[in-house]
């Protein structure tokens, strides 16, 4: 029988046979259920020759199984009043089903059922070739988001994967095979390289026998996945020329790995620097001058690197002043104290956010998966909530002073040229 292990109250996990992690969270006040399967193959898995395959094979699994076409997988999740969709990042592809509790058995007959058992049939496999082509000229249509692909081109040395878009390339995808779907899914679609999270009206008990009825049958012999490379961190300053109304800047430094302490205390700076309507660059360059609609500061950790992001969107004219302007807040914010009621304001932000998460089950399942995936200790929303408070003026300054070197800044921007 699979052991049941206590991570928190309510919140459990266990590991079956064939190497499936189980995390449940009970929510007893709740009447919905959420569940998702997460599997560790993202874009930067993707074979050199076919970027963008982790995001197609997620598009082909909703195509069926040899039991269930695409419109049978539609009917049984609206059967039971449910959602299913799925997401392909860069490191991790995610389906889930949103569901009144009664359709758990249904929900994770289905998940089962498209991620290790997808049919990949030719015909199926053509033509949603023709909807990724589509949505790959969609992505390159939005200049945000094509500049973001430069910024990420420029930041990570020797064509790693974090700089591809995860949607990949036409040529990637027009030269992707079944065969070569099928292979991929045969490495990286295997039990032991998934998490489960069940969350909401749900026992720990139901959830195991039911994941022990859906994803303990047999499974092709695995092929091993490919071996992930560290990323490295390229500084400078690029400026790509496109025909746009406005300029797109990105400022990258560095930032911590997902699983590292350091996360939290840099969350607190963040949310001082750029996170909102009451930061130091919203006021400085939006309120004050009215120089950008759009400016925000954001991290990215993965698990074996990260960066640390400044956006701001703005008339070519003015790209010079804002940069200008950001770094006079990055050398503000490095030569000064934190105001101890800067850090507050910052910590009541993240705590409403964190508080607000935990209102939906589907929030919570991918606090317990992705914790997972980053191999971070699963703790408790209160313990969680602790370590925010615990943070300081001076415990923030140190975790500043550790990333944000202005001689290791990346600096993009995409528009038109003076």
């Amino acid at each position: 029988m699979t052991q049941l292990h206590t991570l928190y109250e309510n919140a459990f996990e266990a590991t079956l046979d064939n190497g499936l992690r189980i995390l449940i969270e009970e929510v007893p006040q709740s009447r919905s259920v959420s569940a998702g399967v997460w599997v560790r193959v993202g874009g930067r898995d993707d074979p050199d020759d076919h970027p963008g395959l982790a995001h197609f094979l997620e598009h082909l699994t909703f195509k069926g199984s040899a039991s269930r076409d695409a419109q049978a997988i539609s009917h049984e999740i609206d059967a039971i009043g449910g959602h299913i969709n799925a997401a392909t990042a860069k490191e991790s592809t995610f389906y889930y089903v949103d569901a009144p509790a009664d359709g758990l058995p249904t929900a994770l007959d289905v998940l089962a059922d498209l991620t290790l058992n997808p049919k990949l049939d030719p015909e199926d496999f053509n033509l949603e070739r023709g909807v990724i082509l589509e949505e790959i000229r969609a992505h390159e249509d939005d200049p945000e988001q094509t500049a973001y692909d430069l910024f990420s081109q420029d930041t990570w040395a020797d064509r790693h994967p974090f700089a591809r878009s995860v949607v990949g390339t036409r040529e990637g995808i027009q030269s992707a095979s079944p065969e070569v779907a099928r292979t991929f899914h045969r490495a990286y679609y295997q039990p032991s390289n998934m998490i489960l999270a069940v969350c909401g009206s749900v026992s720990a008990d139901q959830a195991i026998q039911l994941a022990e009825s859906y994803f303990s049958g047999d499974v092709a012999e695995p092929l091993p996945p490919a071996r992930r490379e560290a990323p490295v961190f390229c500084t400078g300053r690029t400026h790509h020329h496109q025909a746009t109304g406005m300029s797109h800047i990105y400022i990258g430094t560095d930032a911590p790995i997902a699983s590292h302490d350091d996360r939290i205390p840099l969350e607190v700076v963040n949310s001082i620097l750029g996170d909102g309507t009451s930061s130091r660059l919203f006021v400085s360059i939006r309120e004050t001058r009215g120089l950008a609609y759009a400016v925000s500061s954001y991290i990215n950790s993965f698990s074996d690197g990260g960066v640390w992001l400044t956006y701001a969107g703005v008339a070519p004219a003015n790209t010079d002043q804002v940069i200008d302007l950001i770094e006079t807040e990055f050398r503000r914010i490095l030569s000064e104290p934190l105001p101890s009621q800067d850090v507050e304001l910052a910590k009541a932000k993240l705590r409403g956010h964190m508080i607000l998460g935990l209102e939906t089950n589907g929030r919570r399942a991918s606090r317990l998966a992705n914790n997972a995936l980053h191999e971070r200790d699963i703790l408790s929303p209160d313990t969680l909530l602790e370590r925010l408070d615990a943070v300081t003026s001076t415990s923030a300054h140190e975790t500043l002073d550790t990333y944000l070197n202005l001689d290791r800044l990346r600096i993009t921007t995409v528009g038109p040229s003076a």
